[in-house]
């Protein structure tokens, strides 16, 4: 598991999301809002559980435009596993 400095950081490297293809299987540790965004699946699991969690709703972003510069982290113990935008970009980490 990272430590949040690796989090914050970004150790594990970054994708460039632009476009508004389903990226799954994946284990994102946070993400940095490119343009004002707005992001219509992203599902989180925590690192013990192999289940998949609604982030959205679970954190209050369900239908909200995320603006430039925002910094959301998927918390400690848990990776993000799926996202999929309507429209903006974000750098996944």
């Amino acid at each position: 598991m990272a430590t949040h400095l690796e989090v914050i950081a970004g150790a594990n490297g970054c994708e460039l999301i632009a476009d508004t293809d389903a990226r799954t299987s994946k284990r994102i540790s946070a993400i940095v809002v490119q343009e004002d965004t707005v992001i219509s699946t992203l599902t989180y699991s925590k690192e013990w559980q192999g289940t998949g969690t609604d982030a959205l709703s679970d954190i209050g972003l369900s239908g909200k435009t995320l603006v430039k510069g925002a910094f959301i982290t998927a918390g400690v113990g848990r990776y993000f596993t799926a996202i999929t935008l309507a429209s903006g970009s974000v750098i996944a980490y």
